[in-house]
């Protein structure tokens, strides 16, 4: 399985978000006003969204690589949360952003995990 890339620096904090991947909840209005719930699985998956701010561009090559190597959403890897540093197996949940960040030198980075 193949692991995400070591970078030069660290995510920023500033758009971290972390939760669950889904509700599962599934809700059901009963006549009397009254609400039945249950949960439709029993394992609930996490979710988060990261980005990466004035990366070299070594760095973002690194990801762009590793990106179509695992053809975006496609293939598993694994990941080191900075946070915890537990290491789940995750995706892609979409493909990753790639916007230039003041300089043609310099990129920000944003893309969201899920857990699998």
């Amino acid at each position: 399985m193949a692991v995400f890339p070591t970078l030069s620096v660290n995510p920023s904090v500033e758009p971290w978000e972390e939760g669950a991947a889904f509700d599962p909840t599934i809700r059901s209005q009963q006549e009397g006003g009254y609400v039945l719930t249950r949960a439709r699985v029993t394992r609930i998956p996490s979710k988060w969204e990261i980005g990466y701010y004035a990366l070299p561009s070594s760095d973002k090559n690194s990801i762009r690589t590793f990106e179509m190597d695992c053809k975006v959403g496609s293939d598993i890897f694994t990941w080191t949360n900075p946070t915890d540093n537990i290491t789940y197996d995750v995706r892609f949940l979409n493909p990753v952003s790639y916007k230039m960040h003041e300089t043609a030198f310099l990129w920000d980075v944003e893309f969201t995990l899920e857990q699998v």
